[in-house]
């Protein structure tokens, strides 16, 4: 048995793009996704990336962000009880099932805090 271990896979460029990500930042693209399902209703992962690029590319002060990322903040928000799950019939720009996300009813006060 060799006693070499296998690399992390957050080693290398994943890991240093993780620690580039500043809580400021982070916050800054939570309240993007946040006003998005505000303003324009239920949306899916997809979606939301689409919303996201169109206000990048509009407003300097937008973070740039990848899918992942947009992803990631949204997962954040579910856990905080920000956003949360639909029953609402979603697809992927693939034809397969994808989940329709909107605020949580009572998320709309807290969103007064961004």
């Amino acid at each position: 048995m060799s006693t070499r271990t296998r690399p992390l896979a957050l080693e290398g460029h994943s890991f240093e793009a993780g620690a580039s990500q500043t809580s400021g930042r982070v916050s800054a693209v939570q309240a993007i996704v946040a006003g998005i399902l505000r303003e324009e209703g239920p949306a899916t992962d997809t979606q939301i990336y689409a919303a996201y690029q169109r206000r990048s590319a509009t407003d300097t002060s937008v973070p740039k962000a990848s899918p992942s990322s947009v992803r990631s903040r949204r997962a954040e928000l579910g856990r905080r009880g920000i956003v949360r799950a639909t029953t609402l019939p979603g697809r992927s720009p693939y034809g397969r099932p994808a989940t329709v996300w909107a605020l949580a009813e009572t998320a709309t006060e807290g969103l007064k805090l961004w």
